[in-house]
């Protein structure tokens, strides 16, 4: 079946007046025997359906390639396409700086005063979503090549062109791209996942139960600021291998991190620590095994395994490094138990 386009909005600025061209030069196309579908127009241009959705939805960061691609399948005005196509670029540079500041000031508050690395509510676009995912590098202060080199430390590398061209939307971002990106910058399992839905409500062919596998670094810091000297997160195999076999476990079930936890009975410090691989309490891991109860079987029996695998006294880093969090946050914990 055909995609109906949505209603354009009753202005007349460059993005809507492409957009009303572009599906004039489809309907002209179709005939009565064959209508010119997208699904057609992909195929004839090498475009994917999804940009050349958003194209005649009115996006406004739709690439020429996007629209020559789609007045050539459809034999329209190229002459006339580009000469709109440049209005809405020169709109576009415009705007972008000033869209792109207003949007950083509005992440760092919202980080600052949240003590966290969600997603930054009321992104409308996903325009503003890579805006918002350049703001939260900049955050971290991580350089592309900083980035680059983290996505490497977590086994899906990417080069800082790479990098670059998603961010800047110059090449199509995937949900690998999105996981290695938030990894990167240092962002807990459990905020990754509200990243995940809000990249996912831009793209209706995207599907977060089949397309999102979060990731997570197993370093407590990225890079080394000058004079200082990077602390590596204290954690063993198995329990990097627990917090990844429980990342499937939640993936299995589609369930929350915030319903994992409240059936888990863990606050979410616990739980990011879980994630993270570092060491907790032999009960805390009985219980977040025992709350994965939407698992497959195989799952849930992998993680009763590790669980009882955990029950042993942590080493002497982890004994530093579980006091220090101890301290930090002013509980009172047993070593293990």
């Amino acid at each position: 079946m055909a995609r109906t386009p949505d209603p354009l909005p009753q202005r007349d600025d460059p993005v809507i007046t492409l957009a009303r061209f572009l599906r004039a030069a489809q309907s002209e196309a179709s005939t009565t025997a064959e209508s010119m579908t997208l699904k057609k127009i992909s195929q004839m241009s090498g475009v994917s359906e999804g940009s050349l959705s958003k194209a005649h939805n009115g996006d406004p960061r739709v690439s020429w390639r996007t629209v020559e691609g789609w007045v050539r399948a459809c034999r329209g005005n190229l002459t006339g396409a580009r000469r709109l196509w440049n209005k809405v670029s020169a709109l576009q540079e415009e705007q972008a700086p000033a869209d792109a500041a207003a949007l950083q000031a509005r992440a760092f508050g919202y980080w600052e005063h949240t003590q966290g690395q969600a997603v930054v509510p009321g992104l409308e676009t996903e325009a503003q979503f890579l805006l918002a995912l350049t703001a939260l590098r900049k955050y971290t202060g991580l350089s592309l090549r900083d980035l680059s080199q983290a996505t490497e430390r977590i086994g899906v590398p990417y080069s800082h062109a790479t990098l670059g061209a998603v961010l800047a939307g110059n090449r199509v971002m995937t949900f690998e791209h999105l996981a290695a990106v938030l990894a990167g910058c240092g962002v807990p399992v459990r905020q990754q996942h509200g990243w995940a839905r809000t990249f996912a409500g831009f793209g209706p062919a995207r599907d977060v139960r089949t397309g999102w596998m979060p990731r997570s670094l197993r370093r407590s810091r990225l890079m080394e600021p000058a004079g200082e000297q990077v602390e590596d997160v204290v954690s063993s195999p198995a329990r990097r291998r627990f917090a990844l076999v429980l990342e499937r476990a939640l993936t299995e079930e589609d369930v929350t991190i915030k319903e994992f936890a409240t059936r888990a009975r863990l606050d979410m410090p616990y739980v990011d620590r879980l994630f993270a691989g570092k060491f907790l309490p032999a009960h805390m891991l009985t219980r977040a095994s025992e709350a994965a109860i939407g698992a497959s079987p195989r799952t849930r029996r992998e993680l009763t395994v590790l669980a009882q695998t955990l029950v042993r006294s942590p080493t002497p880093e982890e004994q530093r490094e579980w006091g220090k969090f101890c301290r930090e946050s002013g509980i009172a914990e047993p070593w293990a138990g």
